[in-house]
């Protein structure tokens, strides 16, 4: 199926260049880059690395306050500090006193930068989101909280200490590092795929591809509007090349047809002249051939006057008349003759008008078709209100056209 492209959009790719459109894409993905960068930091942080904690979380509110409460009582401070410090310092650990006012063990460990470790003071605590447990004597197997999913921001409730509070044992989350930091983080490692930097690098890379793409797909597309106008521009060059010539046959035709006509009319002016010029001499001949033999006897005549004789003989006038007669017939069958070849040529010359008029013909239906090619993309057809005649006419939405109809009327 091919793909059709709105007229309007093909006039705006041709009228940008490739100072306006390369920095417009450079631009473009960029934005979309620190957009997609955006919600992948949301997705990550916020996402996968919150639900991930939530459910360290909701593992450690059913197994670690029993721990710990055994350890306190048997007084092994030492495994105590070495469990807290487990979590390598992704998130914190904190036991205080019963009443939550004094501090007396917490993670230690720091995992490549500080987060949670402004909030493991007593005043900070207070406003933390995740619930407390409570370290009892005896030890209570049931935990008293828990997170009914993953994906749930705050712990319910399950069951009440019933033994005596030997501290509480607080849950700190890591806050996500700021958005502009962590690109930066990713700027300084790109190769690092761990975290979210594998997403910032897939979406660098699909990124780049894309504004490739485009850059392609709209070089391609001026390239192919910039050659199918060249061709429209030679088309309707070669109409203008064969009107031209079209109309130089039509004048030829006419100034020989103008000239047939002319030597027609001499031939027929020459052949007349030749049968008068016959006429006048056969009178000629008959007036010296009806002259009685017996007036000339001794260059005298009966009346006693003497006739002069001619100077030449009458048969040697006859003879020398008749020797004219056929040349004269001959210059007449000539110009006759001259007068079958105009018009034959005459007949060649319409037989290349004709064939001239059907290559122009061919030319204009080439060019119209590509014409409407080019309008079919962005409106239907529309009905031709000439009476058939075939003349392009302009569509309501479509640019205008300065095609010549060339055709012979019908």
């Amino acid at each position: 199926m091919q793909l059709r492209m709105d007229p309007r959009f093909d006039r705006i790719l041709l009228s940008l260049k490739k100072r306006i459109i390369v920095p417009f894409v450079i631009v473009l993905a960029i934005g979309t880059w620190v957009i997609l960068c955006h919600a992948h930091y949301k997705s990550y942080w916020y996402g996968t690395i919150y639900r991930v904690q939530t459910t360290d979380f909701n593992l450690l509110h059913h197994a670690l306050p029993q721990t710990l409460s055994r350890m306190i009582i048997e007084g092994r401070s030492d495994l105590v500090q070495k469990t807290l410090d487990s979590t390598f310092g992704l998130f914190g650990l904190v036991i205080t006193d019963p009443s939550g006012e004094t501090i007396l063990w917490k993670t230690n460990k720091v995992y490549h930068a500080k987060s949670w470790h402004d909030k493991a003071v007593p005043e900070l605590l207070k406003d933390v989101d995740e619930p407390y447990d409570l370290l009892t004597s005896p030890v209570e197997l049931e935990p008293i909280y828990e997170h009914p999913s993953p994906r749930s921001t705050k712990a319910r409730q399950l069951s009440a200490p019933k033994g005596m509070v030997l501290g509480r044992l607080y849950y700190l989350r890591a806050d996500p590092p700021p958005f502009w930091k962590d690109v930066t983080n990713f700027a300084a490692g790109i190769w690092e795929l761990s975290g979210a930097k594998r997403g910032y690098l897939y979406i660098t890379i699909s990124t780049i591809a894309f504004a490739l793409v485009i850059l392609l797909v709209i070089w391609l597309r001026q390239r192919g509007l910039e050659l199918r106008q060249t061709e429209m521009l030679h088309i309707q060059k070669e109409l203008d090349i064969r009107k031209k010539a079209l109309e130089h046959l039509t004048q030829e035709l006419a100034a020989q047809k103008t000239r047939k006509v002319w030597l027609e009319k001499e031939a027929d002016e020459a052949y007349r002249r030749a049968l008068g010029l016959k006429k006048s001499l056969e009178r000629l001949r008959d007036s010296l051939m009806g002259v009685p033999s017996e007036e000339f006897v001794d260059g005298s005549t009966s009346s006693g006057f003497k006739v002069r004789p001619p100077v030449h003989p009458p048969s040697a006038l006859l003879e020398e008349i008749e020797s004219l007669l056929p040349g004269l017939s001959e210059n007449a069958s000539v110009l006759r003759h001259q007068a079958g070849v105009l018009s034959e040529y005459c007949s060649n010359l319409e037989k290349r008008q004709d064939e001239m008029q059907r290559i122009v013909d061919n030319a204009y239906s080439q060019a119209l078709g590509l014409m409407e090619k080019n309008a079919a993309a962005a409106t239907p057809a529309v009905p031709n209100g000439n009476g058939g005649n075939g003349a392009p006419t302009n569509g309501a939405n479509g640019p205008p056209q300065n095609w010549i109809d060339m055709r012979p009327p019908s």
